[in-house]
């Protein structure tokens, strides 16, 4: 059985779990119960860690399979960059600080122009993905799940009462928000 089609599905299933990331973040955000904010923040994590999942196993199953095609060339990349960058957006609308603020806008300016350059009629030959790019999208998913942990974990109006815990939680914070800088 030919299962080359395979690894081109894991990336538009990627663009499916990076919609739904956004879709349960906002709705966690416009909720107005604890338990159901929750449970929405839980939705967003899982899609999340999902879509993260198939960015490792597309590539692994694409070399495995010695399936490549342009179309998978070409979606891989913007599949990433769809499902980080609808991720900052949502967080972006529930943490409202400056902190997720810059490097979002960063790290979302900075994928756009690239996603850009590489159209360009030279662009492949100025920008090849390298193995350093597939590290920072690493480290932005790292510390997007980070980021999203919490507010899955914890009702955001228990966790705004919890006082104990706030060097932790702000140390926490600043280190996740210091690995997106990465």
């Amino acid at each position: 059985m030919n299962f080359k089609w395979l690894p081109n599905a894991l990336t538009v299933a990627r663009c499916v779990f990076a919609l739904l990331c956004f879709a349960g973040i906002a709705a966690g955000e416009q909720a107005r119960q604890a338990a159901l904010e929750q449970l929405w923040f839980q939705f967003a994590l899982l899609s999340f860690m999902a879509g993260a999942l198939t960015d490792y196993l597309d590539g692994w199953l694409a070399r495995k399979l010695d399936a490549h095609s342009r179309f998978g060339v070409w979606l891989d990349p913007i599949a990433d960059k769809v499902l980080v960058g609808l991720a900052l957006l949502g967080l972006s609308l529930v943490l409202r600080s400056w902190a997720i603020y810059v490097p979002a806008a960063a790290i979302i300016g900075r994928d756009v122009f690239m996603t850009w350059l590489r159209t360009t009629p030279n662009g492949k030959a100025v920008v090849d993905p390298s193995n350093l790019a597939k590290w920072k999208t690493g480290f932005e998913m790292a510390a997007i799940i980070g980021l999203l942990l919490p507010l899955a974990a914890m009702p955001q109006q228990a966790a705004s009462q919890h006082t104990a815990g706030n060097i932790l939680t702000t140390i926490g914070v600043v280190a996740l928000v210091g690995l997106l800088w990465v």
